[in-house]
C-alpha cells in the first residue's frame, strides 16, 4: 500500500456525518436539510445537531459531493457523480473490512493485498 492511498483513505472516512450524508443521499432520492439530519440520526444511531448537519452539508457542496437545488422553495440535496464515487469507495472500504473479518475467523493472519 501507497501512504497517498492511506490519505485518500484518510480523507474518506474523515468526517462520520460526511460519510452518513453519502449513504442517505445514495438511497436515490433528493433529500431536504430536515430530511437528511433525521436520515444521518436514524444511520448513525445518534442525533445529528443543527449545526452539525449545517457544517456536514458545507462539507458535502464546497468539496463537489453533492449538489442543491431549490423544490417548491425547499433546498434539497442530491449525490454528484463525484459524491456517488465516493460512496462506492465507502462501501467498498465496508465490504473489504466485512471480508477480512470473516477471513480471520480462522486464527490465521490474512495477508494484506499491497
Amino acid at each position: 500500500m501507497k501512504f497517498g492511498e492511506l490519505l485518500e483513505i484518510r480523507d474518506i472516512i474523515q468526517h462520520r456525518y460526511v460519510i452518513g450524508a453519502l449513504v442517505c443521499l445514495g438511497e436515490g432520492r433528493p433529500l431536504r436539510y430536515s430530511e437528511l439530519g433525521s436520515a444521518i440520526t436514524g444511520w448513525t444511531g445518534s442525533r445529528i445537531g443543527d449545526g452539525e448537519i449545517t457544517r456536514t452539508v458545507t462539507r458535502l457542496l464546497e468539496s463537489g459531493l453533492a449538489q442543491e437545488t431549490f423544490v417548491d422553495g425547499h433546498r434539497t440535496l442530491t449525490l454528484t457523480r463525484a459524491g456517488q464515487c465516493r460512496l462506492e469507495m465507502i462501501r467498498a472500504l465496508g465490504r473489504t473490512l466485512r471480508n477480512f473479518e470473516r477471513d480471520d475467523d480462522d486464527g490465521e493472519p490474512e495477508e494484506v493485498p499491497t
